[in-house]
C-alpha cells in the first residue's frame, strides 16, 4: 500500500477521492454494480503560500495487472515480470499564470470524473501480484526543479451481483454423485457466485444407500469433515508461467453430525474472508485467480470401525466476486472535504509508473 511522505510547508499537492467508503490499507473504496455504471469522482488541489515557479498541471489515470516471481535456473536466479494496462486515461489542467511560468499564492483545485469499464476486474494486493487503480497528479516545473507528483490508490470492488429489489434470484450451485456405487449424495450452495465476506450456508444431503448396494439398510456415520477453500493463481510471462494455490478458508466439522438408515443432512456456515485475504475471481493477463470450494469428509457404517472409514471429496468451482455497497452510510455532501484521512503519496520527482 502507498505510505505518507511529508509535504513540502510553502506547497503541497494531492489528489482527493470522493468517497464515503474505505477498502483495505484504508484506500478510497469504490462500488460497481451490474445497475450502476462505476466511476470515481475527485479533485487534485494544489495550495501554496508563496509565489512558486511552475507550469501546468495534469493527472494520469490507469488500471494495471502486474505480475513478478523469481526463478533459480542452476546459478542464476532469474526475474520475470508481466505487465498489462486494462485502462487508461490522461487529464490535463491549465493553470492561469499571472505572471509567466509563476504561480501565485493560493488554492487552485479542478475537479475529474473517471468512468470505469463494467468488465474491470476488482483490485488485488498480493505479494507477486497485484491490479490496482492509481490517479497521479503532477506539476509541471521545467528544467532546473523536480515536478511535483502526487499519487492516489483507489480500492475497486466490482461485483455481478444484481440489487435484490430487481427481483434477482439466483439459480442454486448443485453438485451431485454417488460415493463408491453406494451412497447418493447432494451438496449445495445458493449461488455459485459467493461475494467477498459473506456467510455461505453449505448443505450435505445423504440419501440412504441404494438397494443394489451391499450397504442397503446400513447406518450412515460421518466420522469427521473438514471445509476447504482453495485460490489458484497464475502469473503469465511470454517466457514462463508460474502456478500457484494457498488455503484460505480451512475449517474442521467434526461435531454436529446426525446418524441413520433414512438419510443425514446438515447445513455449514462458511464464513468467507474479505479482502486483501482473499482475491476476487480474476481472468487477466498477466494475472489469473479461480477459487474451488472443497468439502472432505470420512464417513463409514455404524458397523465400521473409525480406522476403516473412507473419504468421500467434493469439490465445487465458485466464482468470488465483490461485495454490493453497504446500504446505509453518509453522502460525500454530508462528509464534505473532510473526506481523505487515507494513505497516499506525495513525491517530489517525476512519476515513472
Amino acid at each position: 500500500m502507498l505510505a505518507k511522505l511529508t509535504q513540502d510547508k510553502k506547497k503541497s499537492l494531492q489528489v482527493v477521492i470522493l468517497t464515503p467508503f474505505r477498502g483495505p490499507g484504508n484506500l478510497p473504496a469504490i462500488y460497481s454494480t451490474p445497475e450502476e455504471p462505476p466511476k470515481i469522482r475527485g479533485y487534485v488541489e494544489l495550495i501554496t503560500t508563496e509565489d512558486i515557479k511552475a507550469g501546468d498541471l495534469d493527472l494520469y489515470f490507469r488500471v494495471k495487472s502486474y505480475a513478478r516471481w523469481a526463478r533459480q535456473r542452476g546459478q542464476v536466479t532469474v526475474v520475470y515480470r508481466s505487465k498489462d494496462v486494462l485502462q487508461k486515461n490522461f487529464h490535463q489542467f491549465p493553470i492561469k499564470h499571472e505572471r509567466p511560468g509563476v504561480i501565485s499564492p493560493g488554492t487552485i483545485r479542478f475537479d475529474f470524473e473517471e468512468a470505469l469499464s463494467m468488465h474491470t476486474p476488482s483490485s488485488i494486493d498480493g505479494r507477486r501480484s497485484w491490479l490496482n487503480y492509481r490517479f497521479a497528479a503532477t506539476l509541471h516545473r521545467g528544467f532546473f526543479q523536480p515536478n511535483m507528483t502526487f499519487k492516489q490508490d483507489v480500492w475497486v470492488f466490482n461485483t455481478c451481483i444484481p440489487s435484490p429489489q430487481y427481483g434477482y434470484l439466483p439459480p442454486p450451485h448443485v453438485f451431485d454423485g454417488v460415493w463408491e456405487s453406494h451412497l447418493p449424495f447432494t451438496c449445495s450452495i445458493p449461488n455459485e457466485n459467493i461475494q467477498l465476506g459473506e456467510t455461505v450456508p453449505l448443505t450435505i444431503q445423504f440419501r440412504p444407500f441404494i438397494p443394489t448396494s451391499g450397504l442397503f439398510g446400513q447406518e450412515l456415520v460421518v466420522v469427521d469433515a473438514v471445509v476447504k477453500m482453495k485460490q489458484y493463481t497464475r502469473l503469465w510471462n511470454k517466457w514462463d508461467v508460474k502456478t500457484e494455490k494457498k488455503v484460505v478458508i480451512e475449517m474442521p466439522v467434526n461435531q454436529g453430525w446426525a446418524s441413520g438408515k433414512d438419510g443425514v443432512q446438515k447445513t455449514i456456515m462458511v464464513n468467507v474472508p474479505f479482502a486483501p485475504r482473499l482475491s476476487c475471481t480474476t481472468i487477466t493477463e498477466p494475472v489469473r485467480k479461480t477459487h474451488r470450494l472443497k468439502l472432505i469428509m470420512r464417513i463409514k457404517t455404524a458397523s465400521m470401525s473409525n480406522r476403516d472409514a473412507k473419504e468421500l471429496r467434493i469439490e465445487m468451482p465458485v466464482n468470488i466476486t465483490g461485495p454490493r455497497p453497504p446500504t446505509v452510510h453518509p453522502t460525500a455532501e454530508e462528509e464534505g472535504e473532510q473526506l481523505p484521512s487515507y494513505s497516499s503519496v506525495f513525491e517530489g520527482g517525476n512519476d515513472s509508473d
